[in-house]
């Protein structure tokens, strides 16, 4: 249960607050905070709303937007990817679009994120700042591949945003739920480029599965740069080796396995037919 509120000045006074409070948590949106249920487990919140991380600016090449854009921004917002509004829009409240943050999404990383599969599959970086063991306040620029994989190392971490490159790559995702409003069962994203002859290459898939964490899907990956999946049936066949999953109150992991290879497959078809970039 929370039971102090602070208000940091700067992304370095952020950290230093995270650092020096036991059992804190920095405040983006706070859906996950005060949500019913919510696996946070923290008695400090450290807000972040006074740091200025709520814009996107167009940087000639890239789009940077900030951790606190919130969901809804996203959507509205002309200079954003079709793909990533979609995946904003999984998220059917119109509350809590307007609360939910990406910095947030990404940070809890769960298996019912509504962005981080599309935008793993992007191959996006994200601009951090961290306090060296010494105290020295540091940034860098990290592959988002990096940040899934060792995410547990980067508790510590401020994300402050999303980098997005504007070359001509293919980005989707699905998600599967009962309904907009409740937990997904299964969430895929999948994104490749072509290259000057006709090669796939950059391959990148994920599945977020109910009960099983986000997944890559790497093997799934390199079979279809090599040559060795070239048709839809090739990689739901593929995905559905490839996925972890777990029966639970969502759905068999016989249900989860097959329309992971549903999404996957479906978008791995409408990329080889020249879909929207």
């Amino acid at each position: 249960m929370i039971q102090e509120f602070l208000i940091a000045t700067d992304t370095e006074d952020a950290l230093r607050l995270k650092r020096n409070k036991v059992k804190s948590v920095w405040y983006a949106g706070g859906t996950e905070i005060n949500r019913l249920n919510s696996t946070v487990d923290a008695n400090c919140a450290i807000s972040l709303a006074k740091l200025g991380l709520d814009t996107i600016t167009d940087e000639g090449s890239f789009l940077r937007i900030g951790s606190m854009v919130t969901l809804q921004q996203l959507v509205a917002s002309p200079l954003v990817p079709r793909w990533l509004k979609e995946a904003a829009l999984t998220c059917g409240s119109f509350t809590r679009r307007n609360m939910a943050t990406i910095g947030g999404n990404l940070a809890l990383m769960s298996d019912h994120s509504y962005l981080a599969p599309a935008l793993l599959a992007s191959r996006c970086r994200l601009l951090t700042a961290n306090l060296t063991e010494g105290g020295a306040y540091s940034e860098d620029n990290i592959p988002i591949r990096e940040y899934h994989t060792y995410h547990h190392q980067f508790s510590g971490t401020l994300l402050l945003a999303v980098s997005l490159s504007k070359d001509l790559r293919f980005v989707g995702s699905r998600r599967y739920a009962t309904s907009v409003q409740n937990r997904s069962a299964v969430h895929v994203g999948f994104g490749a480029t072509l290259d000057s002859e006709q090669v796939i290459d950059h391959v990148r898939v994920f599945a977020a599965v109910h009960g099983s964490g986000v997944q890559r899907l790497s093997g799934v990956e390199n079979a279809i740069e090599n040559g060795e999946l070239t048709t839809r049936e090739d990689v739901q066949l593929a995905v559905q080796h490839a996925v972890t999953a777990v029966d639970d109150s969502i759905g068999s992991a016989e249900y989860k396995r097959y329309i992971a290879s549903e999404g996957i497959g479906g978008l791995f078809a409408e990329f080889l037919k020249g879909g929207e970039k």
